[in-house]
């Protein structure tokens, strides 16, 4: 794996673990019935947002990870050369 590759799947599996946490953290407040943000909406309306937020990023992180890890490609043009 070439080393830029490397490094951007580091990168991408830090911030899927960041969103995670974050997922983590909006389930225990909706559970406990805590905002976690406090901004206006009821804490149910707030933490469900966060988590749907959360989720819809982890998705397109893993999307991003599989676009990096299996990009034939660069793989192709880095053999010719």
């Amino acid at each position: 794996m070439h080393h830029y590759r490397r490094k951007t799947i580091i990168i991408l599996n830090s911030t899927l673990f960041l969103f995670l946490l974050a997922f983590i953290f909006g389930y225990v407040q909706l559970k406990r019935g805590v905002a976690i943000l406090n901004i206006g909406p009821s804490y149910y309306i707030e933490d469900m947002l966060i988590m749907l937020l959360s989720f819809a990023a982890m998705v397109m992180v893993v999307y991003e990870i599989h676009k990096v890890e299996h990009h034939h490609e660069y793989e192709r043009r880095m053999k010719r050369k």
